[in-house]
């Protein structure tokens, strides 16, 4: 019994130290990027969840009816559409017209958040030229 015991505590420790590591780390080589969300006063890592989240959402609701030729009126919207500030102001003042519309009204704020965070990882100034992780 006491050897089972210290092969679980030494799996969970070498578990433990593999999520410290680069293995489970995120897409982005293991650097954590942030959002300022203004509607909350929080900092929001942007991590693969709630990105990934935010694009199911967006796929699923938004594009829906912002896509090219769309019969309600919606303009064409793209991820890089807006800039990562275009993104908060966007979400954070809800001043179009599918947020006073009621549209928006089917979504949690939690999943509007993930939506606004993956845009904004996406929005069309998030390039940097400098950056090697720009290059795709």
């Amino acid at each position: 019994m006491k050897k089972k015991i210290a092969v679980i505590v030494a799996m969970a420790a070498f578990l433990a130290s593999l999520s410290q590591s680069k293995v489970f780390a995120n897409d982005e080589g293991g650097e954590t990027r942030y959002r300022f969300d203004p509607a909350t006063q929080t900092s929001r890592a942007l991590e693969f969840k709630n990105t990934y989240d935010g694009y199911r959402l967006y796929k699923s609701n938004c594009k829906s009816c912002h896509f090219r030729g769309n019969e309600r009126g919606a303009r064409y919207m793209n991820e890089d559409s807006r800039t990562m500030k275009g993104w908060n102001t966007l979400f954070f003042k809800k001043n179009v017209r599918c947020a006073r519309d009621g549209s928006w009204a089917k979504l949690s704020p939690e999943e509007l958040m993930d939506i606004n965070d993956y845009l904004y990882s996406t929005a069309y100034d998030t390039w940097d030229p400098r950056s090697n992780k720009s290059c795709g």
